[in-house]
């Protein structure tokens, strides 16, 4: 079986997320402190909003060629859940991602990324 690769560089550290449960997968690393993300991500523009946008995009497959601004997320009881709105007048696309903001070296805030679908799947194989 394949393994699904995702990557993220931040000063001093790189970050990476193997699987084989899952076809799609994203991480993201982001410096606590970065600054300017007002400038493309609406409302709470932190690096942990920027870092769980970025692991979206990443486990997509279409990364930055998508407004970082369409992802949505909500916070759920174990972790969080995002969706990319592809039109203004839908509030959700189809596919759903399940996120995880993950624990990383001080100075540092990072998330990870998977198809709802194929966690759900995972679910119910492991129960």
């Amino acid at each position: 079986m394949d393994a699904t690769v995702s990557v993220s560089y931040v000063p001093g550290w790189t970050v990476i997320a193997v699987t084989r449960e899952y076809g799609r997968i994203g991480v993201d690393a982001v410096p606590a402190d970065a600054a300017g993300l007002e400038r493309v991500l609406p409302g709470e523009a932190d690096a942990q909003a920027w870092a769980r946008a970025e692991a979206v995009l990443k486990a997509d497959g279409r990364g930055l060629t998508v407004d970082p601004a369409q992802v949505v997320v909500e916070e759920s009881a174990d972790g969080w859940r995002a969706w990319i709105v592809e039109h203004p007048d839908a509030r959700h696309s189809t596919t759903e991602w399940r996120g995880w903001d993950l624990d990383g070296p001080d100075g540092v805030v990072a998330a990870l990324a998977v198809d709802a679908r194929a966690e759900a799947h995972r679910r119910a194989r492991t129960s």
